[in-house]
C-alpha cells in the first residue's frame, strides 16, 4: 500500500490567489462566537454581518429623511435599529425576550407616531439607549455602568466607524499582494467592460443606463450633501450594531448613596424642628383658609390674583425641603413614637400645602388665562404631592432609599409618557377661549402655539379664512399639509382631517 501523502502548509502565493474559497476568513485560534467582532484573517475588524446591516440602515435613513420633514419615519427607523441590534445580539435572544424588547421600543416610539416634539423624541430615544444597554450590559446593569454606555454611544460611538476604516485601511494597504490583484482581476474586468460594451449597442435600455452613469456628476452640491447625511447616518448608527468593549468604557462601581450626618440633626433638635415647623404651618394653613374662603381681607394693593400668583411657587419649595428633612432625619424619627406622630403630622400639613398652592394657581389661571408654564406647574404640584406620599409611604412600611428613588422615578416617567399624548396647544388655546373675555384674550400668545391651536380658534370664531394671525405684530400660524407620508404624524394628520372637513383648507 502506498503512503499517504500529507502537505503541511500550503504556500503564500496560493492562499493569496484562493481566497475565495473561503467563506468567512477568520485569525487562527478559535473562532469568534456568533456575533462577536474579532480581527478577521484579511486583517479588518469590520464584521461582514454586521456591515451589510449598517448598509440596510443607511438606505432605510435615507428613504426615511432625505429632504423630508420628521414624523412616522422617526418611529419607524427606531423600530428596525432596535430590531437590528437584537439580531445582532452576540449571545442570541429567545422569542421570549425579543417580543418583550420589541414590545418596549414600540411603546417608546408610540409618542412620536403621535406628534414630533422634543419630549417624544426623548422617549425614542430613551427607548434605544434601553435596548442597547440590555445587550450590552445585561438585564441588572449598575447605575453608574449606565449612566458611562449613555457617555459612550452619544460621545464615543459616533467617531468610532471612522477610526476602524482608517484602521483597516491601513492593514490592508499593508499587506495587499498587487501582482495577485491584477493577474486575478485582469482578464474578468477587461472582458466585462468589452461584453458591456457589446450589450449597450445591442440594448438601448443598457445605453441609457451607461448614459446617466457616465452623466453622473460626484463632485456637484446635491450628491456631496447625501453623501455626508449616508456618512453620518452610519456613524450614528454603527455603534449600536458595534457595541463591543474596546471602545466602551463601562464603569464597573456600583452606586451608592448616602445621606449626609450632621451634629446639628439629634433627636432633640430634631424633635424641636418638628413641634416649630408644625406650629409654622398650622398658621400658614389657617391663614390660606381664611384669605381662600374669603374670611380674611387681603392688604391693601393686593390682589387676589396677585396673591395667588405670589404663592405658588414658594410653597412648592416649601413642600421638597420638607421631604428633604424628612428623609435626612427618618432613622432618628423611627426610633421615637412621638417623633414619628409629629413627623406625619407635619408631612400631613405638607400635602395641605401643596394642594393650597395648586388652588392658588388656578385662581391666577382664571384670571389671566393658560399658559404652557402655568400647565407645567400644575404638573410639578402633581407630582411633588406624590413625591411626598411616597416618602410617608417608605417611612411607614420603612422601604429603603432605592425603593424611594425607583417610585419617584416610575411616577415620572409615566406622568411625562402620558403628556406625549396630550395637545397642551390645542388645550390650552380651548380654555382661553372658553373663559376668557375677547378683549382680554392674548392673541399674540395664542398665534405663538402654532398650528394645534388653529382648531380651536376657528371654533371661536378668533381667525376664519382672513386669519387675525399674522396681522400687525401677531405671529403667522402656517399650516402645512403632510405631502410624503415619512412626515405623518396622528396629531398633524387629525388636523388636516379637520380642516379639509369643516373648513375646506
Amino acid at each position: 500500500m502506498g503512503e499517504q501523502l500529507i502537505i503541511r502548509g500550503v504556500p503564500t502565493r496560493i492562499k493569496m490567489d484562493a481566497w475565495w474559497f473561503g467563506d468567512d476568513l477568520i485569525t487562527e485560534g478559535a473562532a469568534p462566537a456568533r456575533g462577536q467582532t474579532g480581527t478577521r484573517k484579511d486583517g479588518t475588524n469590520l464584521p461582514p454581518k454586521t456591515l451589510g446591516t449598517l448598509a440596510v440602515l443607511i438606505i432605510l435613513g435615507d428613504v426615511m429623511f432625505w429632504e423630508t420633514d420628521l414624523g412616522i419615519s422617526v418611529a419607524v427607523y427606531a423600530v428596525a435599529l432596535s430590531a437590528c441590534m437584537i439580531a445582532l445580539k452576540p449571545s442570541g435572544v429567545s422569542a421570549k425576550e425579543a417580543a418583550i424588547a420589541m414590545g418596549l421600543i414600540t411603546l417608546c416610539t408610540a409618542p412620536v407616531a403621535e406628534a414630533v416634539h422634543p419630549l417624544s423624541l426623548l422617549f425614542c430615544g430613551a427607548g434605544v439607549l434601553g435596548i442597547f444597554i440590555w445587550i450590552t450590559l445585561g438585564r441588572s446593569p449598575k447605575a453608574l455602568q449606565v449612566v458611562q454606555s449613555v457617555f459612550d454611544i452619544i460621545f464615543i460611538g459616533p467617531f468610532t466607524l471612522p477610526l476602524e476604516v482608517a484602521s483597516d485601511l491601513r492593514h490592508v494597504a499593508s499587506g495587499m499582494n498587487r501582482q495577485a490583484i491584477v493577474r486575478t482581476a485582469a482578464l474578468p474586468l477587461g472582458l466585462g467592460v468589452l461584453y458591456l460594451g457589446l450589450f449597450a449597442v445591442a440594448n438601448p435600455l443598457v445605453e441609457n443606463a451607461l448614459s446617466q452613469v457616465t452623466s453622473f456628476n460626484p463632485l456637484s452640491p446635491e450628491t456631496l450633501s447625501r453623501t455626508t447625511f449616508w456618512i453620518i447616518g452610519a456613524c450614528v448608527a454603527w455603534p449600536y450594531l458595534n457595541g463591543r468593549a474596546r471602545w466602551r468604557t463601562a464603569a464597573q462601581t456600583p452606586l451608592r448613596i448616602t445621606l449626609p450626618s450632621s451634629p446639628l440633626i439629634n433627636p432633640v433638635s430634631v424633635r424641636n424642628s418638628l413641634i416649630l415647623f408644625n406650629v409654622m404651618f398650622a398658621l400658614q394653613t389657617l391663614s390660606d383658609i381664611g384669605v381662600l374662603t374669603g374670611g380674611v381681607t387681603l392688604p391693601e394693593g393686593m390682589t387676589y390674583a396677585g396673591y395667588a400668583h405670589r404663592g405658588a411657587y414658594p410653597l412648592l419649595a416649601t413642600a421638597l425641603l420638607s421631604g428633604a428633612f424628612a428623609l435626612a432625619t427618618q432613622r432618628m424619627v423611627a426610633e421615637s413614637p412621638f417623633l414619628r406622630g409629629i413627623m406625619y403630622l407635619w408631612l400631613g400639613q405638607t400635602l395641605f400645602l401643596v394642594l393650597t398652592a395648586a388652588v392658588r394657581l388656578a385662581l391666577y389661571v382664571e384670571a389671566y388665562g393658560l399658559t404652557h408654564l402655568r400647565v407645567a406647574a400644575f404638573i410639578w404640584m402633581a407630582l411633588i404631592f406624590m413625591g411626598l406620599l411616597l416618602v410617608i409611604v417608605k417611612m411607614v412600611r420603612q422601604k429603603p432609599f432605592g425603593w424611594l428613588i425607583k417610585a419617584n422615578l416610575i411616577t415620572l416617567t409615566g406622568t411625562l409618557y402620558l403628556c406625549c399624548f396630550i395637545n397642551f396647544p390645542y388645550l390650552i388655546t380651548d380654555y382661553n377661549m372658553a373663559h376668557t373675555a375677547p378683549e382680554a384674550l392674548d392673541l399674540a400668545y395664542l398665534c405663538g402655539l402654532g398650528e394645534q391651536a388653529i382648531p380651536a380658534m376657528m371654533d371661536f370664531g378668533q381667525i376664519t379664512d382672513q386669519t387675525a394671525c399674522g396681522q400687525g405684530e401677531l405671529p403667522a400660524i402656517r399650516f402645512e399639509p403632510i405631502e410624503h407620508w415619512q412626515e405623518w404624524g396622528f396629531r398633524r394628520w387629525r388636523l388636516q382631517r379637520y380642516l379639509e372637513t369643516y373648513h375646506d383648507l
